[in-house]
């Protein structure tokens, strides 16, 4: 009897652990040390969140992750860690799900950071970002994604859209230099238009 109440015991407590998920509140924790680009801040609270909620598949995980990725793009633009140390801290996330965070998207002859358009690629119409530090001195993440579903981009310009999917891929500038930092492919994307607040 000992034996199974161990075992009950043992098992609440795994599925207690592994079965936790990021709250709203953890998520605001992350903010203030994007705010101040204290990269490697965001990038520790972020890992500590991530590491907690393995088994969440939660929006709000998806937005943890892609802090983590940008987060830690920060650090190598600031000298804080190497291009290859980044993207062996992205590859653990490939076939994950990512959300980015929302954007202005603007018409795709228009110039612009931290920004969405769209392009096409081949016969596809494909999403894309650049996000940028706050100086703009560093673009952290060249952001691509490939739509599950179609798009029409004249529903979007002009409005705040937030993307996400699934990590395909992620390279890291072959220079190893701060200008741009690394490219990342997100395949069965989504694009939702984001109420003002």
């Amino acid at each position: 009897m000992k034996i199974i109440l161990t075992l009950i015991i043992s098992f609440i407590l795994a599925t207690t652990t592994y079965g936790q998920v990021i709250s709203y509140d953890d998520f605001k924790t992350v903010i203030p040390f994007l705010q101040k680009e204290d990269f490697k801040g965001a990038f520790e609270r972020t890992n500590q969140l991530l590491n907690t909620t393995q088994n969440d598949s939660s929006d709000l995980r998806g937005i943890v992750t892609y802090m983590n990725i940008f987060s830690a793009a920060g650090m190598v633009s600031l000298g804080q860690m190497t291009h290859d140390d980044f993207l062996k801290n992205a590859n653990k996330y490939v076939g994950q799900r990512l959300v980015m965070s929302a954007q202005p998207c603007i018409d795709s002859t228009a110039i612009g950071f931290n920004s969405l358009q769209f392009r096409m690629s081949g016969e596809k119409l494909q999403g894309s970002t650049t996000a940028a530090n706050n100086s703009k001195t560093s673009i952290l993440c060249f952001e691509y994604f490939k739509y599950a579903e179609e798009i029409n981009p004249a529903d979007f310009i002009g409005k705040n859209v937030r993307c996400g999917g699934t990590l395909e891929s992620v390279e890291v500038n072959p220079n190893k230099s701060t200008i741009w930092i690394s490219r990342i492919f997100i395949a069965n994307a989504f694009a939702r238009i984001m109420a003002p607040r």
